[in-house]
């Protein structure tokens, strides 16, 4: 059963429904159940929208994050590189200490 699909969750919402309209009797039974049932759709609905946009919202910040990470890395190997080259002078001192 695919609940994203509205059909699949209201067949299934039908089928739990039967037991309660039994206790509840013909008088409330079908228009407690459309209430019950649009109130069920809207509900997930609603979660489904929530859901989405927190899923976005965690995959940009991650997108940001990553970014963040790979900049600092860049000037760290930038800040290295340059540790490693000696300027003209401490080169020609070097070779005196030689």
């Amino acid at each position: 059963m695919n609940f994203n699909k509205k059909e699949d969750r209201i067949k299934y919402l039908e089928e739990k429904f039967d037991n309660l309209m039994d206790i509840i009797g013909s008088n409330y039974g079908e228009p407690l159940q459309k209430e019950l049932i649009s109130r069920l759709n809207k509900t997930i609905d609603d979660f489904n929208v929530e859901m989405t946009k927190l899923f976005n919202a965690l995959k940009d910040k991650e997108k940001k994050r990553s970014e963040y990470l790979s900049d600092i890395d860049n000037k760290g190997n930038k800040k290295s590189s340059k540790k490693n080259k000696l300027s003209e002078w401490e080169e020609k001192l070097k070779k005196l200490e030689q």
